[in-house]
């Protein structure tokens, strides 16, 4: 019986949760973004990165990259990739060659080995990444 009674309160406790997200997903209009959250995350991404060592400055620009393309999701701009998204986007950039070149630099370092990233490469990706998500109101 006391089984049966915690896998009940257990079932509810989930229903519920699921119900507060998809009420949480549904009622959030399309292209809505929260500028808060983006500049903590932001923010967290500039403070967790050594200038001096390549794989931190790697991780920041794989960090940078993936609050981009969630910024053109929550934004609703359409395609199935963060190229295609970027793409959708064109002209719409205020520096588009040096976001494109800043993902570039993120596609090698997620798909190549030995990629050393130098501070100068660096912070023009993060200057690129920076604007793009200004573009978009994220920050």
């Amino acid at each position: 019986m006391d089984g049966l009674i915690v896998a009940i309160v257990v079932a509810a406790l989930i229903i519920g949760a699921l119900l507060m997200i998809f009420i949480q997903l549904t009622s959030r209009g399309r292209g809505q973004i929260d500028k808060e959250m983006y500049q903590r995350v932001w923010r967290q991404i500039l403070r967790n990165v050594e200038t001096r060592k390549s794989e931190s400055m790697q991780m920041a620009i794989m960090k940078a990259d993936k609050l981009l393309d969630k910024a053109m999701r929550d934004c609703g701009v359409a395609g199935e990739t963060m190229g295609e998204r970027m793409k959708s986007r064109k002209g719409y950039w205020s520096d588009e060659n040096g976001l494109w070149a800043a993902h570039k630099l993120r596609n090698q370092i997620a798909h190549e080995t030995n990629v050393t990233v130098t501070a100068q490469s660096f912070r023009r990706a993060m200057a690129s990444f920076e604007q793009a998500l200004k573009d978009l109101g994220a920050l």
